[in-house]
Order: structure tokens, then C-alpha cells, then sequence
């Protein structure tokens, strides 16, 4: 906040790169956020919620779109990033080599037992994976488009930045984050892939469904995650019924920030396994482990519209910029680099950012099915960083198509 007020007083914001939309957007995110304030039990309690993932996250907007004003500085927020997740991953892997973490029953199996399941710098297994999933998407962009370019040294970083990365998730066993990094990545090679060879890609995929649905030793887990039989699943469907049942009291304004952990235990009911005596889970949480139902018990239907309509206008200017972003056949089909590897394409990398950044939206939209990828204070800044990188990139195009794409970006 301090130096959001530092760069306010010297004239260095520059607020040009937020179109109108956005910033009205923006304006009612913050409103719909304030008005939940005043709706809320505990008013100081839902304030400091708006603060820090309403006001405060805003302001880093503004503070990012200012300073970041070209490739090189785009470049700078990768690699501080691919660093900080490097950091993350090896403290994972540490942590599983010499078993420490959090104890856990929710297993990829029957009977259950607990385990130890690495956290990283987090508390949980389950924050670990709701951070490093979008951010694989952005490090496989990174790869796709600096092996395209031929730098091979950035190329092999960024291939390692997101192997390790992805091993982290797999090791903390963050069943919401390999779903949603795996629906990511399906996006991002469709829209990456050329005509016949994305028909090819689905094929393979269909193939692959298939086996593991019908065939494969992880058939029976795959039925019981698919069919709710889970027991993590079913403790989730308990959660979302007092959620709902929340939501159905207060359809319009919702109960405020901060609102659904105080009142939770007036809707949701203590879980008990089918065929198992006494009680299996009578915990409370402060988020129902759904992003839209969070939303609109907390923020109202007002807030959940609000929060759908900033995905819509991310994707749409997404999606617009890579259809109408003029770009060289030859580039494409690998030509340009064969005859001239000396010369790369600023456009190609632009366009591949892009897809990853709408492939990363894709993760936190999927994760967000099964948990709650915003109220917190790191995910609330990721978020926003995410639309700030194209709304960097938008600007540039507003501005002149691919031939000012090339000098800015």
C-alpha cells in the first residue's frame, strides 16, 4: 500500500494499459466486496477480508501495469517467479525424502490410512497445489516458446521449471491441482496445436480416457473419484449441501465476508460415513472447497456475477487477441527458423503467453470446482497478476496490431 502512495505521489503510475471495461470491472469487484462488508456479522473481520483480497490485490494491479512496460520486463516476472517455485519444489522434494509434512487420510486408496503428505512453505498440502497450478501453464508456455525460438538454455530451464514443479503437486498429492494443471494443458495444446494435429491430439486423448476408465489398474480410484464414493469427495458433498443450504437463506446479498466460517455451523451437518459408526468428520471450514459457491454465499449473487463477468472479458480478450494477431505462415510451419534461426518472432512469443495465461485461468476455474483458489492472500495477487499480463498485451494490440507488437512487446 506504501508504495502504491510512493509512485501515486512521483507520477509513475500510468493506469493507460486498464481499458474501460476492465476498470469498471475492477470498480465493481471492489464494490461488490464492500457492500458484503456492511452485510457481514463481523464487520472489522470482513473488513480486513476486503482489504486483503479486494483492495490490496487491486492495488498491486495497478502498481504492475504501470511498471511493466516491455518483454524484457515480462521476461523478469517469469524467471522471479520459475525461481520462487524452484525454492518450493526442492523444499517438496526434501520434505517427502525425509517424510515430513502433514498427516492425511485422504488417499488415492482403500483402506484408509493416514499419510504424510509434503506442504512446502504452506500449512497444507491443498495451498501448495492451489499456487504452483497455474503456474505450470505459465512455465510450459515459457518452454513451448523459447524451443520454438531456439534457445536452447531457456528452453531446457523452463522444461525443468515445470517438471519440477508438476512433481511438487504430484508429491503433496493435491488431487484438485492435477486435475485442473491436466485441464490446462489439455487447453493450451488444442489452441497450441495446428488443425490436423489438435484432431490427432483429442483422438489420443479419447484413447487415453478410455484406458484408464476401462482398463487400467487406476480403474477403480477413477470410478470412485468420478462416482463421489471418495471420501474426500463425500466429505465435499456435505460441505457444498451446507453451502447451498446457506446460499438458499441468503440468495441475494449473501452473509458477508467472512460470514460463511461463523455461520457454517448453522448449515452444515456433521458427516458420517455410510456403514461406520459414530462421527467420520464433524470439521468446519472457512471456505465451502468451492470457488462459485464461496463467492456467492459471501459476496451475493451481485459478487459471483461480477466475478464471472472478469473470466468472461479474460477470455474474450484473450481469445480475440490470438484470432486477429496477424502472424507469419512461415513462422508457424518452422520455415522462418530454418533459414534464419537468428531471427525470432516477439509476435509468436506474445501469442504463446497468451495461451498460457488463459490455459493457467483454465487450472484455477477447474481447481476452483473442487476448492477455493482466491480468498487467500497469495492466490488473490496471482489472480490478478495473471489478468494484469494481458491486460498488458491487450493494450498492445489496441494500439496497433502485430506491427507495434513487435517493437513494444
Amino acid at each position: 500500500m506504501t508504495l502504491f502512495f510512493v509512485l501515486l505521489i512521483k507520477k509513475q503510475l500510468n493506469f493507460s494499459k486498464i481499458n474501460k471495461t476492465w476498470r469498471i470491472l475492477v470498480l465493481a469487484w471492489l464494490l461488490s466486496g464492500l457492500v458484503s462488508v456492511f452485510v457481514a456479522p463481523d464487520f472489522m473481520g470482513a473488513l480486513g477480508h476486503w482489504r486483503a483480497y479486494f483492495f490490496e490485490p487491486i492495488l498491486f494491479l495497478l502498481i504492475f501495469v504501470s511498471l511493466i512496460k516491455d518483454k524484457k520486463d515480462i521476461q523478469r516476472v517469469f524467471h522471479m517467479l520459475s525461481f520462487l517455485v524452484l525454492i518450493i519444489s526442492g523444499w517438496v522434494i526434501w520434505q517427502k525424502i525425509i517424510g515430513q509434512g502433514m498427516a492425511s487420510i485422504e488417499i488415492w486408496r482403500y483402506p484408509l490410512v493416514s499419510t504424510i503428505r509434503p506442504t512446502g512453505p504452506f500449512p497444507q498440502s491443498n495451498f501448495l497445489g492451489l499456487f504452483l497450478g497455474p503456474l505450470v501453464l505459465l512455465f510450459v508456455g515459457q518452454f513451448v516458446s523459447f524451443f520454438k525460438n531456439k534457445k536452447l538454455l531457456l528452453s531446457i530451464y523452463y522444461f525443468l521449471v515445470s517438471i519440477f514443479s508438476m512433481l511438487a503437486i504430484i508429491l503433496a498429492k493435491s488431487e484438485g491441482a492435477i486435475l485442473g494443471v491436466l485441464a490446462g494443458l489439455i487447453f493450451f495444446f488444442i489452441f497450441y496445436l495446428k488443425k490436423r494435429s489438435r484432431w490427432i491430439f483429442v483422438v489420443v486423448l479419447l484413447l487415453i480416457a478410455i484406458f484408464l476408465l476401462f482398463a487400467s489398474p487406476w480403474q477403480k480410484t477413477i470410478w470412485q473419484k468420478i462416482t463421489f464414493q471418495d471420501l474426500s469427495l463425500q466429505i465435499r458433498l456435505n460441505i457444498w449441501q451446507g453451502a447451498w443450504q446457506m446460499i438458499a437463506t441468503h440468495p441475494f446479498f449473501g452473509v458477508g465476508l467472512r460470514g460463511y466460517q461463523q455461520l457454517v455451523n448453522q448449515y452444515q451437518q456433521p458427516f458420517v460415513l455410510p456403514g461406520v459408526a459414530g462421527i467420520v468428520s464433524d470439521e468446519l471450514h472457512p471456505y465451502p472447497h468451492n470457488l462459485f459457491l464461496a463467492l456467492w454465499a459471501e459476496l451475493g449473487i451481485l459478487g459471483l456475477l461480477v466475478f464471472l463477468l472478469i473470466v468472461i472479458r479474460f477470455f474474450y480478450e484473450g481469445f480475440h487477441k490470438i484470432i486477429f494477431t496477424p502472424l507469419d505462415k512461415n513462422y508457424l510451419t518452422g520455415q522462418a527458423l530454418r533459414t534464419n534461426s537468428n531471427v525470432p518472432n516477439p509476435t509468436y512469443y506474445l501469442l504463446l503467453t497468451i495461451c498460457s495465461l488463459m490455459a493457467a485461468m483454465v487450472v484455477i476455474l477447474t481447481h476452483g470446482l473442487i476448492d477455493t483458489p482466491y480468498f487467500k492472500n497469495d492466490l488473490s495477487i496471482l489472480f490478478w497478476l495473471i489478468i494484469g499480463l494481458l491486460m498488458i498485451m491487450e493494450k498492445n494490440h489496441r494500439q496497433g496490431g502485430a506491427s507495434n507488437e513487435q517493437k513494444v512487446i
